[in-house]
């Protein structure tokens, strides 16, 4: 059986196994269930105040209707046009840098969930003062919003941009592609910084982190295109419940997204034991930081 390289005595299929044991064990799905809370009562106020700024930064007066356009590639059809109408709701009442300190706020405290939950994924104790752990909260949060803007603004005007430095028409469909992998690296940036600053050990090493990082990235890609296939053809979520369904969705969508980002930084804390296991050198043991 094919093994994960440079671990000669963990096969794929160990690593799976062990992964889902130690989910089950960490119980990340409640603790997704309660990421998915702070996610759905920061995502309206990050978005809106997103739209503003790039409202203001590119001078677009279409910025809402395009940025919705990507949005609806990524959400399921119910979830998107909910969105577009909260914004439409809100967009005009002037409060963006309200309702970017309130996504602040509401992203730091799923932030400060997630460091709970590696802590004890990786089987640390936090020792740091409170205000030291929100500090590292709204830090993450802050980072992890710009970088996640960035990606969205790549994919949204990258093209445009490239294609007015570059002055070719003819490379468009290359532009095209590459602004996808582009804004993909830029998540796997914000999980990398996540996954190396939230759980309470120093010095961890970037190559222990990047395999969840990638896992967590494409998969969470994966299942939201996958999610939003099915809730259009083999799933009405308004027979169950009613209005709520779009509601339901969303938050559903957000739960999935919770229960991606904590396996993420389960491969990792399980790839470095092994690690050190095989006493490669760097490499800790879970629980010994």
């Amino acid at each position: 059986m094919p093994t994960v390289p440079e671990f000669p005595g963990l096969s794929w299929r160990e690593l799976l196994r062990t992964t889902w044991r130690e989910a089950a064990k960490t119980n990340i799905a409640n603790r997704a269930a309660e990421l998915a809370f702070w996610f759905l009562l920061g995502f309206f106020p990050m978005l809106l105040s997103v739209v503003s700024m790039v409202s203001t930064l590119t001078s677009a007066s279409d910025s809402q209707a395009i940025l919705m356009n990507y949005v609806g590639e990524v959400l399921p059809s119910a979830a998107s046009n909910l969105v577009e109408q909260v914004l439409a709701q809100t967009a005009s009442s002037g409060r963006a840098w309200f309702a970017l300190l309130f996504a602040l706020w509401s992203s730091s405290s799923a932030t400060a969930g997630l460091i709970d939950t590696l802590n004890e994924i990786y089987g640390v104790k936090e020792s740091r003062p409170w205000w030291q752990c929100r500090l590292i909260a709204l830090g993450l949060a802050l980072a992890m919003g710009v970088l996640l803007t960035t990606a969205l603004m790549i994919v949204v005007y990258g093209q445009a941009i490239l294609l007015h430095l570059l002055n070719v028409s003819s490379t468009l469909f290359v532009l095209k592609f590459a602004q996808w992998p582009a804004a993909a690296s830029l998540l796997i940036l914000a999980l990398l910084g996540l996954y190396r600053f939230a759980p309470n050990i120093p010095q961890q090493r970037l190559k222990w982190l990047l395999p969840g990082s990638a896992f967590a990235a494409v998969v969470w890609m994966v299942a939201s295109v996958l999610f939003k296939v099915y809730i259009r053809h083999f799933s009405n979520f308004g027979l169950l419940y009613g209005s709520l369904g779009t509601l339901i969705i969303l938050m559903f969508w957000f739960y999935l997204s919770g229960i991606v980002i904590l396996a993420g930084g389960e491969i990792n804390a399980i790839l470095e034991d092994a690690a050190a296991q095989h006493k490669i050198p760097g490499a800790r043991r879970r629980g010994h930081r």
